[in-house]
């Protein structure tokens, strides 16, 4: 038998191979590595919610909750040197902003040391890098000049690495006309 041909076999090979690519592109996530993209085009906003009406019940009473804590993800370390230096800014035309909380009682974070990195025109995530401090309401800012895609995509990463609250380090995708990011943290306790 030997010299007998099956074209048919090759191309049910194709067809299987064809389908097993097509379910992992529907199965995979766009960054490929657990990066949310969390821009926004516009001018930046601030939310504010109102505080409970004074004669509600629940008013009355504090109610204690616990918020999930921010976990890094694949691709958050990237880059990462320790000790960012402290910045107000590093450019315009892109603003990163955000909330860091406690996991115990979901209040705002003050004084929490956040640090960011990025590539821009600038330059690489190595040197556009800053550290900056929440303030009373647990908010940070920083502006810097737009993110340029970096293997594939446009991303920012931000982290938290002081002794109180575990470390966290995340990787977030923007779009190249996003004009801002948010990106809250959540960290707890412990190591």
């Amino acid at each position: 038998m030997r010299g007998v041909r099956r074209p048919w076999l090759l191309g049910v090979l194709l067809a299987l191979v064809t389908a097993g690519i097509v379910v992992a592109l529907i199965d995979s996530e766009v960054s490929g590595t657990g990066a949310e993209n969390v821009g926004e085009s516009g001018p930046e906003r601030i939310t504010t919610t109102a505080p409970p009406a004074q004669d509600a019940p629940e008013a009355q009473e504090p109610v204690t909750r616990n918020c999930e804590a921010t976990q890094s993800n694949p691709g958050g370390t990237n880059n990462y040197i320790p000790g960012a230096p402290r910045r107000d800014s590093l450019g315009s035309g892109f603003v990163i902003t955000g909330v860091v909380r406690s996991a115990a009682g979901c209040r705002p974070l003050e004084g929490v040391r956040v640090q960011v990195w990025l590539a821009t025109q600038t330059g690489g995530e190595q040197d556009n890098r800053a550290s900056v401090r929440t303030g009373s309401d647990g908010r940070y800012r920083i502006e810097t000049d737009p993110t340029v895609p970096q293997f594939g995509e446009p991303n920012i990463h931000v982290g938290y690495d002081d002794d109180a609250y575990r470390e966290v380090f995340i990787r977030r995708v923007v779009d190249l006309d996003d004009e801002r990011a948010v990106v809250n943290l959540t960290l707890a306790r412990g190591g």
